[in-house]
C-alpha cells in the first residue's frame, strides 16, 4: 500500500518545484498588503469617525474594507488551483505520478491536500497580516481590534474563501486538463456567470440570488454585520456543496481516462 506521506511529500516538492506556484502566491502577497494599505490611508478621518462602527448599523464605516483586497487576489489563487493540475499534463510527467501512484483517487485528494494546505497557511498570513497593517494605519479612534464585531470571525472566512477558491480552481483544472481552457473556464463561471447572471434576472430575484453566488457568500463570510444573508454557517456550507459539485467530475474522469 502507498504510505500517504511519500505521496503528500512529493506533492510538496512538485508544487514548490513550478515556476508558476510562486508567481501566483508573489502576486497575491503584493497585490493584498498593498491594496490593503492604499484603502486604509485613502480615509477621509472626519467623514469616517462620523459614521458609525460596520457592526453597528447597515451601511457604517468597515474598518475590514482594505480587506477586499484579498478578494482581489482570488484570481491568483485560483489559477494555483488550476496549474496544480495542469501543469503536469502539459509536461506529461502526469504518466509518471500516475506510474508512482497507481490509485488515481487518492494522488488527487493527496495533491488538493497539499495545495489547501498551502493556500490555507499563505492566506491566512495575509489576511491577519493585512489585517494588523491596515488598522495600523487608520487615523487615531478607526481602527478595531479581532474582537471588535467579531472581526477574527470576517478573517477566517476571508481564508475560508480563498481555499474555497483555489479548490475551485483545483477541480476545474482536474477536469479539463489543459492550462489554456481550464483557466478560461475558471474564470467564465468565477467572474461571468456569478456577477453576470443575478444581473439579467428580474429584480424580485435578483436580490436574492446574488446572496448565494461565489461572491455574494464571500460577503457574508467576510462582513461585520451581525446578520449577514445567508447567515455564516449557510454559506459556509454552500461554498462547501459547490466545491463538492466541482470535484464530482475530476474524482469520475480521473479513473476513466487513460492518463
Amino acid at each position: 500500500m502507498t504510505d500517504i506521506r511519500y505521496i503528500m511529500r512529493s506533492e510538496r516538492i512538485k508544487l514548490g518545484s513550478v515556476r508558476s506556484t510562486w508567481w501566483c502566491l508573489g502576486a497575491a502577497t503584493v497585490l493584498v498588503p498593498v491594496f490593503g494599505a492604499l484603502t486604509a490611508l485613502s480615509v477621509d478621518p472626519v467623514e469616517a469617525a462620523a459614521r458609525p462602527k460596520a457592526w453597528l448599523v447597515e451601511g457604517g464605516f468597515d474598518p475590514l474594507e482594505p480587506l477586499s483586497a484579498v478578494l482581489l487576489a482570488q484570481f491568483a489563487f485560483g489559477v494555483l488551483g488550476v496549474l496544480t493540475v495542469t501543469s503536469e499534463y502539459s509536461t506529461g510527467q502526469i504518466r509518471s505520478s500516475l506510474l508512482a501512484v497507481p490509485r488515481r483517487r487518492l494522488f488527487l485528494a493527496a495533491k488538493l491536500a497539499t495545495l489547501v494546505a498551502v493556500v490555507a497557511a499563505v492566506a491566512s498570513a495575509l489576511t491577519f497580516g493585512t489585517f494588523f497593517l491596515t488598522q495600523a494605519l487608520y487615523p487615531d479612534g478607526l481602527g478595531i481590534g479581532l474582537g471588535d464585531g467579531g472581526a477574527w470571525k470576517a478573517l477566517l472566512g476571508s481564508v475560508a474563501y480563498t481555499v474555497f477558491i483555489a479548490v475551485f480552481g483545483f477541480a476545474v483544472g482536474a477536469a479539463v486538463r489543459g492550462t489554456g481552457a481550464a483557466i478560461t473556464v475558471f474564470m467564465v463561471v468565477t467572474f461571468v456567470v456569478m456577477s453576470a447572471l443575478p444581473a439579467v434576472l428580474p429584480n424580485v430575484l435578483r436580490e436574492h440570488v446574488v446572496h448565494y453566488t461565489f461572491f455574494g457568500l464571500a460577503e457574508s463570510l467576510t462582513t461585520l454585520q451581525p446578520d449577514p444573508q445567508p447567515g455564516t454557517l449557510v454559506a459556509t456550507l454552500l461554498l462547501a456543496a459547490y466545491a463538492a459539485l466541482a470535484l464530482a467530475p475530476a474524482l469520475l474522469l480521473v479513473e476513466r481516462r487513460d492518463n
